[in-house]
């Protein structure tokens, strides 16, 4: 008669190879999701970006130039004013608390800031919108994340735009 074969998993001592290996593969897993989670992120934050500039940007232009590369960025720059203004006036009814829009609240207030300084230091990415073949593709893209890396992007910062404007 065969010997039974024994179902589940054995013990395993802490200090073996073996526990070593497992906790080895358990800690790069880990580390692996956390940088595709960071990815994620970062792609999604750029997917937003270029979905606000492809929808606020006059298609009817072939390209844009420099002055109307600023004033675009300007717009961006603005984009949450008139919901920051709106947060205010809640805040100033008395007896009414927002506390549950606190985090929006920072978000809506921290990102153009934090963005606006990105500018000024070491730049912003944004579509070229400058050229006229960039511009062409970034106008007929359809929003989809896939082809993100495919559009042609600059980094521009305020020296740069300054430089290219004079």
């Amino acid at each position: 008669m065969p010997k039974v074969k024994r179902t589940g998993s054995t013990v395993i001592h802490p200090n073996s190879r073996k526990a070593l290996q497992i906790a080895r593969e358990e800690h790069r897993n880990s580390r692996l999701e956390k940088r595709r989670t960071e990815l994620s992120q970062k792609q999604q934050a750029k997917l937003k970006k270029f979905k606000w500039f492809r929808d606020n940007i006059n298609v009817k232009k072939l390209a844009y130039s420099p002055e109307d590369v600023k004033e675009l960025l300007d717009r961006y720059f603005q984009r949450f004013k008139e919901e920051e203004s709106k947060i205010e006036e809640q805040k100033s009814i008395k007896g009414r608390h927002v506390y549950d829009r606190i985090s929006h609240q920072y978000k809506i207030s921290f990102l153009p800031q934090k963005e606006k300084n990105d500018f000024e230091t070491s730049g912003l990415e944004i579509p070229n919108l400058t050229k006229k073949q960039s511009f062409e593709y970034f106008v007929n893209w359809d929003g989809d994340a896939r082809f993100l890396n495919v559009i042609d992007t600059i980094v521009i910062s305020k020296k740069s735009l300054e430089d290219s404007i004079s």
